[in-house]
């Protein structure tokens, strides 16, 4: 990959920027006011995340994406509790996680012990952090079949020099999976947060500003849409409104809060042979392209 490819877009809009800073306005400025950081707030998110959103998620159906081509090794950057990692460490020789939460490690080495999965390389760095030759030296020396970044990318600064390092250490594909629901608000949820938060729901980037990233580094990747899908068992609408408190990090909440809380969540609730459901979906997109042996990507 040409290092040139940086003097491209000196007068273009700067895609890098406004992603990073509608990331950070839109929910993770909040997340470090809250818990001191963005890798202590995973921490503290690590357990509910897992056996929550994950856990009743239809993520891992993108798994036979990753394991159609027949990797043997895959690096999986952000690999949190390890919905991507735990299965894939079943089919492929080598797993390396790069994931810089402690306690979203801790739950991932937990599940991969009890299924005797030994097959995991755990690092807990940043991906900003982590040098090509580090990386390839966690894999024999070896570039990666497969370089896997799933709803991590948000995270991830300085991207285009993140992009072309991920471009670097593999020799396969490298996938990206992302919201891109950003301009499809939901005036529903528009309406509750300016209750919560006495102030309107800030705009956030999608994956049209990584894809314009991308093609600012000289890659040019494909992009297919699916929908993303949760379905939480639940007691009761009370059960969602106290975890939402927990979330919010507030104990107590004014009437107009708490009343304007319930409703919302109660249009998420389904019931099914008196069970209860918290549903909810989004479009999410995957941003995937592949590597040349020569080094250079494969256009669409």
């Amino acid at each position: 990959m040409e290092t040139n490819a940086f003097s491209n877009y000196m007068f273009k809009p700067d895609w890098a920027r406004m992603w990073e800073k509608g990331i950070r306005t839109a929910w993770a400025d909040d997340m470090v006011v809250r818990h001191g950081s963005i890798n202590r707030a995973w921490d503290n998110y690590a357990d509910e995340y897992e056996n929550g959103e994950i856990k009743f998620s239809n993520r891992a159906d993108l798994l036979g994406k990753i394991i159609e081509p027949g990797p043997e090794s895959v690096l999986d950057i952000g690999g949190g509790t390890g919905v991507f990692a735990v299965p894939l460490a079943r089919s492929v020789k080598r797993v390396v996680v790069a994931e810089p939460s402690e306690g979203m490690l801790n739950v991932l080495k937990d599940k991969a012990g009890k299924e005797g999965l030994d097959n995991i390389v755990y690092v807990m760095k940043r991906w900003e952090d982590i040098t090509c030759d580090e990386a390839i030296g966690l894999n024999d020396g070896r570039p990666y079949d497969a370089v896997l970044a799933s709803h991590s990318i948000y995270y991830i600064g300085d991207l285009h020099r993140s992009f072309l390092k991920m471009n670097d250490v593999s020799r396969g594909f490298v996938y990206l999976f992302t919201g891109c629901s950003g301009y499809m608000r939901d005036q529903s949820y528009e309406k509750l947060y300016l209750v919560l938060h006495k102030k309107p729901l800030p705009p956030y980037p999608d994956y049209s500003f990584l894809y314009m990233v991308l093609r600012e580094v000289g890659i040019q990747p494909d992009i297919e849409m699916f929908e993303a899908r949760v379905k939480r068992p639940i007691k009761n609408v009370q059960e969602l409104v106290n975890r939402w408190k927990n979330y919010l990090n507030r104990e107590e909440l004014t009437q107009e809060q708490e009343d304007a809380l319930s409703e919302y969540l109660s249009d998420k609730v389904t019931e099914e042979d008196g069970r209860f459901f918290h549903c909810y979906h989004c479009k999410n997109a995957l941003i995937f392209w592949k590597i040349e042996q020569d080094g250079a990507e494969e256009g669409s």
